[in-house]
């Protein structure tokens, strides 16, 4: 009598010997294989572009962050000095270019 296991070590036999007759092996062709390493190889090229954008990109934020917190720095500056020359001049408008204050009425 035949048993279990020994029915599917024959099935699963069959079912590799029937899938290695079903392979084939063909020779790619020198000029397809070119075409194909041309185009992995500008693939290639385009994932180093990007990964240079990408550090680029980081490079940028970092200055933009430091810039907008110099920029809030100088906002901050500009409001104690409006509120120390307003303090010590009152309310109005200042000419840069002569250093004449006008008050406002």
């Amino acid at each position: 009598m035949v048993s279990d296991t020994e029915i599917k070590e024959k099935v699963k036999a069959h079912r590799e010997a029937k899938q290695e007759s079903k392979v084939e092996t063909t020779i790619v062709s020198n000029e397809d294989l070119t075409k194909l390493k041309q185009l992995q190889a500008e693939m290639d090229n385009i994932i180093v572009v990007f990964g240079q954008i990408a550090i680029q990109e980081a490079a940028l934020k970092k200055t933009k962050t430091g810039a907008e917190a110099e920029l809030q720095k100088l906002k901050d500056r500009e409001s104690a000095l409006a509120k120390e020359l307003s303090d010590k001049y009152g309310q109005g408008s200042l000419d840069l270019e002569t250093g004449k204050f006008t008050t406002a009425k």
